[in-house]
């Protein structure tokens, strides 16, 4: 009731309000920090100079003993070309998408950029939670997300100060993963599944390491037997290579043609591991998620109760066991303001919700008839008009079509609007890295191949796509 309990809640509603707002953007930039992995120069690479193909070339080393070009000693080895151990030639020695395009300083500049971010939007969502501790560590998820998120984002910021940015790629999709709900439910609804698969899984163990065991026996001083067979863990290896079907039949084949009935072996491991053993993993698991799913379904439904007694509890003031018109057109200003996931109602759908809650056309809203709020928010409702398209009047037979309206729904649906938003930014940001040099105040060549009328650099392809 103080003067700065008043000023923390308003700190704690404008704070919240930006936490909705800014939380795509927060997950974007997310998606920046991972995509850095893609396009930066790769750790193992940016110092090798003990390599012999390193110590060949006359560069220029900075103060720390690394190439001071940008990219380290990559720029280098992804580039070196020469004849491989079977004959080839001009093969490169480090196979390679050549997608290089930032350098380590650029990398980490990026990276900090992102990192401030983050740092800031945990800063707003710590207001959010009124800079209580206890609220932002909240036993639960939401304890260990924010301290993941904490321990990654100090680990990263070290990382890059101290020029220790080994494991920089995990981290930076530990993070990511941090802020996918979806991700993340999918990930819980896995482990959960691994104590359930340890029977089938051992059972397909305790065949291999049998065929194995076997086969040592009898391939033993034979050529199968030294190159498959030496040992039982030799024999192990081979063995679980033959269930993904790597290598057979070809491993069968040495001791087939010597003779005929070491097919019973060979057949018999296949029958039982691949086409039994493993559809069963398949059904196990088909199976053990499909009860994952109506399990989190069900919890969904009692926790949406729960939560929608509770709501109901603190709306009705004075205990009628009814909540007025005007609690709920003051729930669904709020839910329009604080819950981006539900779409913004205007006052007309406002008003149509609250009919379809009203079932007894009371005006007041019972407990019974509030349970179905989360399902009448789900309604999707729509304005009809009389005008109609060109196509509508003059081509009817092709307006009814399946096909038409498929395409329709698609250039009317917000994905339709967000994949166009999408691919001008995309389009604006190949612009910005193709004319860097030019941007920068460099040197800048116009490369003699955007003029020549064919499609045959990487920007001629991504703008012919755009």
């Amino acid at each position: 009731n103080n003067e700065g309990d008043k000023i923390r809640n308003a700190i704690s509603v404008v704070c919240g309000r930006l936490v909705v707002q800014c939380r795509g953007f927060v997950v974007f930039v997310g998606w920046i920090l991972f995509s850095l992995s893609f396009f930066e120069p790769p750790h193992w690479c940016r110092d090798m100079s003990h390599l012999q193909i390193i110590m060949n070339l006359d560069l220029d080393e900075g103060a720390d003993g690394v190439n001071d070009n940008g990219y380290g000693d990559c720029e280098y080895l992804l580039r070196a070309r020469g004849t491989t151990a079977d004959g080839e030639e001009n093969q490169q020695y480090y196979p390679n998408s050549n997608a290089m395009l930032l350098t380590v300083f650029q990398t980490q500049i990026i990276e900090l950029a992102c990192l401030v971010v983050i740092c800031i939007y945990l800063l707003v969502r710590f207001a959010d939670d009124g800079f209580v501790p206890r609220l932002f560590f909240f036993p639960g998820q939401k304890r260990w997300r924010h301290t993941l998120q904490i321990w990654v984002l100090v680990s990263l910021l070290a990382g890059n100060l101290s020029g220790g940015t080994k494991f920089n790629p995990l981290l930076r999709m530990l993070i990511l993963g941090t802020f996918l709900r979806s991700f993340q439910r999918e990930l819980w609804t896995f482990l959960k599944m691994i104590p359930q698969m340890i029977l089938v899984l051992s059972i397909l163990a305790v065949i291999v390491v049998f065929y194995a065991w076997f086969g040592v026996v009898i391939f033993y001083d034979t050529p199968e037997g030294k190159e498959s067979f030496p040992s039982l863990i030799e024999g192990i290896w081979t063995l679980w290579i033959c269930v993904t079907t790597a290598n057979y039949p070809d491993v069968m084949m040495p001791s087939y043609n010597t003779n005929r009935v070491t097919a019973i072996f060979w057949i018999s491991f296949m029958v039982i591991s691949y086409f039994y053993c493993m559809n069963l993993v398949l059904s196990v698991s088909l199976n053990k998620y499909d009860e994952s799913i109506a399990e989190r379904s069900k919890s969904r439904e009692l926790l949406s109760k729960k939560l929608l007694t509770e709501a109901f509890t603190l709306l009705d003031h004075g205990n009628t066991k009814s909540i007025t018109r005007e609690s709920v057109m003051r729930v669904m200003l709020i839910l329009n303001q604080d819950i981006p996931e539900i779409k913004c109602l205007s006052h007309d759908e406002k008003h149509i919700l609250f009919a379809f809650l009203d079932k007894d056309g009371s005006g007041e809203i019972c407990l019974d008839e509030f349970l179905d709020f989360g399902s009448i928010l789900l309604l999707k409702l729509s304005k009809t008009s009389d005008y109609a398209t060109f196509v509508e009047t003059y081509l009817p037979s092709i307006y009814r079509s399946g096909k038409y309206q498929v395409l329709c729904q698609v250039v009317q649906s917000k994905y339709f609007d967000d994949a166009i938003d999408f691919i001008l930014v995309m389009n604006a940001i190949i612009i910005a890295i193709q004319d860097y040099q030019l941007l920068a105040g460099g040197d800048y060549e116009i490369n003699a191949h955007f003029n020549d009328g064919n499609i045959d650099t990487i920007w001629e392809v991504f703008e012919t796509s755009f």
